[in-house]
């Protein structure tokens, strides 16, 4: 009697046990393999390096002789607003295009941890979020903006409130594209949230005046509550009223960090729940 094949998209067994060393070289694998892919896209190579650096270097020249402070606070919203498309966008459209070629019915026969899959994927996202951030400020010193810490304590809180920015965003993406598994959807569609964040909430909270959302809120969106984390602690010794970020006062505590931290613990459970429960069919590694 013949031997039924199960389908190829059925769920896997749990692989052979990965020791710490050979999921580290995982992750590096899928990291090493989603920069290569950027350097070799013109498309996404000036994603990084362009788009948000130039969108400042616009501001900048349009309000010549503005403020400092105002200047300062807008090229750290674009920033955190070019991390944010980064992460949806290369993050989504990388995956998108694994899905939609089939890849994961490989993955799914190798003794590949989903985790590392996951946390290589956004090593890359966060390298590549970081390039662009770093640009965009200094599109913004060309432009006549200042930047400094407002003390060491500063340099924990800058650092963990962007990574933490890059994590939720690239989890943001993965429903989306996991279930639509087009890379169309990945490459214009899902961005698109990450536009209409920076819009709708005044420059990502960095000029309120423009937001139709008003008091504390501002403070506790992901995408606000990182930048206005920034803006506080990047700009020294500011006059926020002259860049129309307050109302209401700015976050400056540790407290803010949490919130942010507690956001970023939902991200990552729920990005590895949907990796290792869809894409590799409940591998538990």
């Amino acid at each position: 009697m013949a031997t039924k094949t199960p389908p190829v998209d059925a769920p896997t067994a749990d692989a052979p046990s990965i020791t710490p060393r050979g999921w580290l070289r995982q992750v590096r694998a899928f990291t090493e393999r989603s920069l290569r892919e950027v350097r070799n896209s013109w498309t996404m190579l000036l994603t990084v390096v362009a788009f948000p650096a130039g969108l400042q270097l616009f501001y900048g020249y349009q309000w010549d002789g503005a403020p400092e402070t105002l200047l300062a606070s807008t090229a750290i919203g674009t920033g955190v607003f070019g991390a944010m498309y980064i992460c949806l966008y290369i993050f989504g459209y990388q995956l998108a295009g694994d899905l939609e070629h089939q890849r994961y019915r490989a993955y799914r026969s190798m003794p590949v941890s989903p985790s590392a899959d996951l946390v290589g994927r956004m090593c890359s996202g966060l390298l590549l979020a970081t390039v662009a951030f770093i640009l965009t400020l200094a599109a913004g010193v060309l432009t006549g903006a200042t930047f400094g810490l407002q003390s060491m304590a500063s340099v924990p809180i800058v650092i963990g409130a962007f990574t933490l920015t890059c994590l939720i965003w690239m989890v943001f993406a993965l429903p989306f594209i996991v279930y639509a598994k087009n890379e169309r959807v990945a490459e214009y569609a899902v961005p698109l949230l990450a536009l209409f964040g920076y819009m709708f909430t005044g420059l990502n909270g960095t000029d309120t005046s423009f937001s139709p959302i008003d008091g504390e809120v501002l403070n506790y969106l992901p995408n606000t509550l990182p930048t206005r984390l920034l803006m506080y602690h990047l700009v020294p010794e500011a006059s926020w009223e002259e860049s129309g970020a307050v109302p209401p006062e700015l976050p400056t505590g540790i407290e803010f960090l949490a919130v942010l931290g507690g956001y970023g613990v939902v991200a990552l459970l729920v990005g590895t729940l949907i990796v290792t429960s869809v894409l590799y069919g409940g591998r538990s590694q």
